[in-house]
């Protein structure tokens, strides 16, 4: 009977240590999925953008995305008081003036203006905030406005927007950083993604600067909802991985141009299509069903016409698989597209 209590209170043990590491595994595994990306949701930034969207109606319009406001969001403009409607005004045109004809993305100081907006989000009067003065003081007269009439529906938008991609987070996570590190040869950020939820982005619906690793994305774009915003983090997180893939590719390039001093074809931008490529693609293998964002929307015949997405699949693919270097893949990818582009 001893010797029987002995063996039970070992089984016991075995099953404790087990569940112990069992446990422990988990908790590891929810800790890399809580740490991949930190959710703001911040009232300066969505005013900026707000601002800068309505100022972006005022321009000539051109390509095809729609940079129309909601139906809500334009109702509520016929609701402002005739000096609510003033105030709101001087703003427009400020951002008219100054902010609109430059680029979100790629203007140095709207990125630092970025950066400064999304860290005062606790901020009442923005009195720490290093951006220049005029439009500190505009966004300080516009903020009565916009808060009275929008800011409670964006922030709400917002953080529902956060709340349906957080379970896709909890459960595809881990394994798509974990795969596009891999992939791209390149270590997912260590600190966690500051991800900034706005009503409006850019152009793109979504955007992000560098260094650190920093995306902002609409949560109202009809393109970023459901599974697509699962897709669009990614995407967006990928940017500041690229740098192997560039490197990859310019090397490529500049063994070409030695060979065939004569190719010439328009490759520009082909990281960014290998980039829309993998995470649409990692995100499809994960959800049955699910279509990558650049063919629901079209982007291979606007931005990357024929024969791009073919080589992308031909040639890159092989490498996501694991068959081929990262090296190998891009340099049959760039002769590829060479020698497409060249007459026939």
């Amino acid at each position: 009977m001893r010797q029987a209590w002995k063996k039970l209170g070992f089984c016991v043990l075995c099953f404790a240590i087990l569940s112990l590491g069992s446990s422990q595994e988990i908790l590891a595994q929810q800790d890399v999925q809580s740490n991949l990306f930190e959710f703001h949701t911040g009232f300066w930034i969505n005013l900026h953008h707000f601002l800068y969207r309505q100022a972006q109606l005022s321009e000539p319009q051109s390509g095809s995305h729609n940079l129309a406001l909601n139906k809500a969001d334009a109702e509520e403009l016929d609701l402002l008081s005739a000096s609510e409607r003033s105030t709101w005004n001087d703003a427009l045109a400020y951002y008219s003036t100054f902010l609109v004809k430059r680029d979100l993305l790629f203007d140095d100081d709207l990125i630092q203006t970025k950066d400064q907006l999304e860290d005062a989000e606790l901020s009442s009067d923005l009195a720490n905030v290093k951006i220049p003065a005029p439009l500190k003081a505009t966004l300080l007269k516009a903020a009565p406005v916009y808060r009275q009439h929008w800011w409670v529906r964006h922030n709400a938008e917002n953080h529902e927007w956060i709340s349906h991609l957080e379970p896709l987070i909890k459960r595809y996570g881990s394994t798509l950083s974990g795969e596009m590190a891999t992939i791209y040869r390149e270590p997912w950020p260590k600190y966690p993604v500051r991800v900034d939820a706005v009503a409006y982005a850019n152009w793109a619906g979504a955007y992000t600067t560098i260094q650190p690793t920093r995306p902002t994305i609409s949560t109202t774009d009809p393109a970023n909802q459901g599974t697509a915003a699962l897709e669009i983090l990614f995407h967006e997180t990928s940017h500041g991985m690229m740098s192997s893939v560039m490197d990859a590719i310019q090397s490529a390039e500049a063994n070409l141009n030695v060979h065939h001093p004569g190719a010439a074809f328009h490759s520009g931008s082909i990281w960014h299509a290998v980039l829309f490529y993998t995470a649409g693609n990692l995100v499809a293998q994960q959800v049955p069903g699910y279509i990558p964002y650049a063919d629901k929307n079209g982007l291979w015949v606007r931005a990357w016409p024929s024969p791009d997405r073919s080589l992308i699949e031909q040639d890159w693919k092989p490498h996501m698989d694991g068959s081929i270097t990262l090296q190998q893949s891009l340099k049959r990818l760039v002769n590829d597209l060479a020698s497409a582009a060249q007459p026939r």
